[in-house]
């Protein structure tokens, strides 16, 4: 469970469980006893990122994450760079992360697997040098929800490009 995660949860008891008359601890009370939040963008020592070939009935065949959350690029990132770094951007379209680069991908091909640093030090796996990312709004395995949102997200196919029947 990430620290983010942590937190949220002592924030809820703490709000939930507490008699009205005692006094909670306030958020940043909270955070510098649990450290910096890290927030959606945290990978743990030795996570490998584990991607899949999938059949999307929207959009035809994909690649998607350990959990078949179907995986988008941004028309906007450039080779090996993402633009999706600021909390609005990285909090709807989370970037999939490898630590060390390590990445597990049965079915595709390994030569168009990479990472990029992103500015935090993460890495940020690449499908032909393209930052790949899940969306937040895309609520179960298969979901294809993002694809075209802002006629700059798609759903990112096995050879890099965009998903297309």
């Amino acid at each position: 469970m990430s620290r983010f995660a942590v937190l949220a949860l002592l924030v809820c008891l703490g709000a939930c469980s507490a008699p009205p008359e005692e006094e909670t601890a306030s958020l940043a009370e909270l955070e510098a006893a649990a450290g910096p939040v890290a927030g959606p963008a945290q990978v743990l020592p030795g996570d490998i990122a584990k991607l899949r070939v999938e059949e999307s009935p929207a959009v035809g065949t994909v690649v998607a994450d350990r959990e078949h959350n179907t995986l988008y690029f941004s028309t906007q990132d450039g080779p090996s760079k993402s633009t999706c770094l600021e909390p609005e951007c990285t909090l709807v379209w989370v970037p999939l992360l490898a630590a060390g680069g390590k990445i597990e991908a049965p079915g595709l091909d390994q030569a168009l697997l990479g990472t990029t640093k992103r500015p935090d030090g993460l890495e940020q796996v690449t499908l032909a040098g393209k930052p790949v990312y899940r969306y937040v709004d895309d609520e179960g395995a298969g979901d294809t929800t993002g694809h075209g949102v802002d006629d700059r997200w798609f759903a990112i196919s096995p050879a890099g490009t965009k998903a297309s029947r």
